[in-house]
């Protein structure tokens, strides 16, 4: 089985559009564009600050995958698009690097097939607790070799040197993965999404890409798995608003991307305040979405 796309047939490299996908094969991302953002953080720029070396622990150069990374994403982008029905929609989307895919999480193997969605460099980084997959020698030496990088929360927020190493590659002209909703949600249900990931975004000045992942709740052999991939948000909200509601507004892109991509998209935007508290405690209708999740 191969996968298809349902549109990026119509651009192609003369015409300076997107190269049209080819299920199977590994393609390159436009060139990375230097950071020019509207807005640049004090914690983007105390990270990136010369002379703030990078935790030993990451893989340093996000144009150069080790070996081990482009064996095992060629051997999982062959198993994603060959034992599974897997279609990529959306990906003239997807933005030049450095940016941040923001995901629905459905389970621990959604990974796979979001990074086999996305070309070969650079490298896609993820994080892992620092405690638990960073625990031993043979470890400490193999994972940064995949794009895992350390990170040790504490009361659900990030370690200083955690969020200081997102910076740094996003100032290296990374890509890099999060999973806004925290823990794993049901079908198109959706999670509370946490600020995190907004945050980053408009620290660092760099795109948002909404990813929805669907049809991963059971893994079996030539399921259909379907990724989209929604237009980018972009860090730029007007210059009076505060911080706080710069990140709110990022939040509320991501998650009307991904809801519209499962087709649940409300028709009649709510109220701010009724949009808050329905981020804070799931109400009826996140129930109802449960309950008709396939």
């Amino acid at each position: 089985m191969s996968s298809t796309e349902s549109s990026a047939g119509s651009s192609t490299p003369e015409d300076g559009g997107t190269p049209p996908f080819r299920p199977g094969r590994a393609q390159p991302f436009p060139p990375a564009s230097p950071l020019q953002p509207a807005y640049r953080g004090p914690e983007f720029e105390e990270a990136t600050a010369e002379g703030l070396p990078l935790d030993p622990l990451v893989h340093s150069d996000p144009y150069r995958p080790h070996l081990f990374y482009r064996v095992v994403f060629a051997l999982v982008r062959w198993i994603v698009f060959h034992l599974f029905q897997t279609e990529v929609e959306g990906r003239e989307n997807i933005p030049r690097p450095p940016f941040i895919i923001a995901s629905n999480h459905q389970a621990w193997y959604d990974t796979a097939f979001i990074v086999s969605a996305f070309p070969k460099r650079p490298v896609i980084y993820t994080m892992a607790r620092r405690d638990t997959v960073f625990n031993s020698r043979w470890k400490r030496w193999l994972v940064p070799k995949f794009g895992v990088f350390p990170i040790q929360p504490a009361q659900g927020e990030l370690d200083a040197r955690g969020i200081a190493t997102v910076y740094q590659l996003l100032h290296r002209g990374a890509v890099v993965l999060l999973f806004p909703e925290g823990r794993y949600s049901r079908g198109r249900a959706l999670r509370p999404l946490k600020k995190g990931v907004a945050h980053f975004a408009l620290q660092a000045g760099v795109p948002i890409c909404p990813v929805a992942v669907e049809g991963l709740e059971k893994l079996r052999p030539f399921m259909r798995v379907t990724v989209h991939i929604g237009p980018p948000i972009l860090p730029d909200p007007p210059a009076w608003w505060d911080l706080n509601r710069r990140v709110q507004r990022m939040l509320d892109g991501v998650r009307t991307s991904i809801l519209r991509a499962f087709g649940r998209e409300r028709e009649r935007r709510p109220g701010r305040w009724r949009n808050l508290l329905r981020g804070l405690v799931p109400g009826r209708r996140s129930r109802d979405l449960s309950s008709r999740s396939p």
